[in-house]
């Protein structure tokens, strides 16, 4: 059974949502215990057995990546993240490593978030690395931020707000990050993004916007024009963790490892792709109106689908 529906050459799983470095262990050891294989068969691995470096932090990262593109091309390349005020939901590895990067980058953090409720910067700095780096160990004894809000590690830094998610409790905002779960900001919250000034959205998460969020972003790209938000949908912007699975799959099967640096490089260069595929798509089967920003959401969509539909056709699947 494992063989027929999980092998290196067939299905390939890695982690998410609660399955982290440990529950990848735990699958890779039963595997290579069932089938006395040793093979690329999950993503995610440790380090000594098979993993990749910079995987943990590759879909934080890629995050920025993309976004790093959306604000130059805005901009044209006049601004970067720097200064930029930046909104982040979640706590887990997506949420520490885009805003690890968003702060090496030179952007301030304003926020972090769990199920239970959002941590709120309340200093000019925001919420530094020193802050994120208890908040990993925290997610890694599986707590909640509620249990050390009042410390005063964190108290001197941040508030704590019970119930919330962080978009409407972080006051002025240039970019906003969601990196927690679907369906995490709302009509109401998209339409308080905007009137706080927010510029770019990304998702970090899967789904992370509803369609009624979506559809309040979309429209203020078309009729605001240069004061609008730009919205990136997760299936591009979200993409480094699964390149970088792609990546140590590659590292597998030469059984070559990679330097942090190579990966890096690479993934910067797939984020890369993914925005200027999503762009050029949409300019060419959605062309904006003059002063409009192409929508990424059309051009991500249609790029995936012609990509599939031309190898469908190639494959002899139909003509």
């Amino acid at each position: 059974y494992q063989r027929r529906v999980r092998g290196a050459d067939t299905d390939i799983p890695a982690g998410d949502i609660g399955v982290g470095g440990r529950e990848i262990g735990y699958l890779f050891g039963q595997y290579k215990k069932q089938t006395k294989l040793w093979e690329g068969v999950l993503t995610g691995k440790g380090g000594s057995w098979g993993g990749s470096l910079i995987r943990p932090e590759a879909t934080g990262y890629g995050l920025v990546y993309y976004v790093q593109h959306m604000i130059k091309y805005a901009t044209d390349g006049q601004e970067s993240f720097s200064g930029k005020r930046v909104a982040i939901s979640g706590s887990g590895n997506v949420a520490q490593f885009a805003a690890l990067k968003v702060i090496e980058l030179g952007g301030i953090v304003l926020s972090l978030s769990d199920s239970k409720g959002a941590i709120i910067a309340t200093t000019d700095k925001g919420i530094d690395a020193e802050l994120i780096g208890l908040i990993a160990k925290l997610k890694l004894e599986r707590k909640q931020l509620a249990e050390v809000a009042s410390t005063s590690e964190f108290s001197s830094k941040v508030k704590y707000v019970d119930g919330a998610r962080p978009w409407l409790q972080v006051g002025a905002v240039d970019v906003a990050l969601p990196g927690a779960t679907q369906n995490e900001v709302s009509k109401e919250e998209a339409e308080g993004l905007i009137k706080a000034g927010a510029k770019y959205i990304a998702e970090g998460s899967n789904m992370g916007s509803t369609q009624e969020a979506i559809d309040v972003f979309e429209q203020s790209r078309k009729t605001q024009k240069d004061k609008a938000i730009w919205y990136a949908p997760g299936k591009a912007a979200n993409a480094g963790g699964v390149a970088v699975s792609g990546l140590e799959m590659a590292q597998n099967s030469a059984r070559v490892p990679w330097t942090a640096e190579q990966v890096d490089e690479k993934l910067k260069d797939i984020m890369k792709n993914a925005f200027e595929n999503g762009l050029q798509t949409a300019k060419t089967y959605v062309t904006p109106a003059e002063g409009e920003l192409p929508s990424l959401v059309a051009g991500s969509n249609i790029a995936g689908f012609s990509k599939v539909a031309a190898a469908m056709k190639d494959h002899g699947d139909w003509w």
